[in-house]
């Protein structure tokens, strides 16, 4: 006898029990409601749709998203929240140098064509500097004794890296603020350092100072930014003066 023949009488030999019907517990299965989620699980899902939502809603209307841009970057100035500042001086040495070339009024207003800032109530700048990307800097006191600064730089063009990168402590007093309704931030509260950029966005190393009270605004066009001792209502008041 073949193995083939020998195999197929065994299996009619053997008892083997009736199969058994799951057909009636699987369809039971499936009628039967889902169990509900706990409650905390279900208020979890809800509150992250919603914070979802949120932000969607944020991005995709262009107004908020340009105030949540501007609000840590306001024309040719950005602001960088950093966890620990580096250690560097209050002012460089050759502090005139790192502004750029001194420069009388006359000459900037012609280098530059711009129509200058004047601090309306005040004596004109002990000193004026033509920096990089034509931005000018009045300087009140001397380069070693700062009593006042303010820079004045025109529209960058788009896609342009800021002229300026201001690093914040975490926790420090960045506050959004409005000069005569125009946008602005006052830095405030704490120390920050100062980095002016180069043309490719690269931080100049001679040019990082640790600065004092800022406030940066943006006017027409027109990128502003003082500096000094100043209370946040001292600085709003000196901003609303500039003509």
């Amino acid at each position: 006898m073949s193995l083939e023949r020998a195999l197929v009488d065994l299996g009619r030999s053997l008892d083997v029990p009736e199969p058994v019907d799951l057909l009636p517990t699987v369809v039971a299965r499936l009628e039967r409601p889902p169990r509900r989620r706990p409650e905390r699980r279900r208020l979890a899902a809800a509150v992250g749709l919603a914070a979802l939502v949120a932000l969607v809603a944020t991005l995709v209307v262009p107004d908020a998203r340009s105030a949540l841009l501007r609000l840590l970057s306001i024309g040719g100035e950005r602001v960088v929240l950093v966890d620990e500042l580096p250690e560097v001086e209050p002012l460089p040495r050759g502090f005139d140098l790192v502004l750029g070339e001194e420069v009388t009024l006359a000459e900037a207003r012609a280098r530059t064509g711009l129509e200058l800032a004047r601090l309306e109530g005040s004596p004109d700048p002990d000193r004026v500097y033509l920096g990089p990307r034509e931005t000018v800097w009045f300087l009140w006191g001397t380069p070693r004794r700062v009593r006042l600064l303010l820079a004045q730089t025109r529209e960058l063009a788009p896609g342009t890296p800021p002229l300026v990168e201001k690093q914040v402590e975490a926790g420090g007093e960045v506050e959004p603020v409005s000069v005569d309704g125009a946008r602005g931030i006052f830095l405030g509260g704490s120390r920050h350092v100062v980095l002016l950029l180069d043309a490719a966005g690269e931080p100049v190393e001679e040019a990082v100072w640790l600065a004092r009270d800022v406030l940066v605004w943006e006017r027409a066009g027109t990128t502003f930014r003082l500096e000094g001792e100043l209370s946040r209502d001292r600085a709003l008041e000196l901003a609303r003066a500039v003509r």
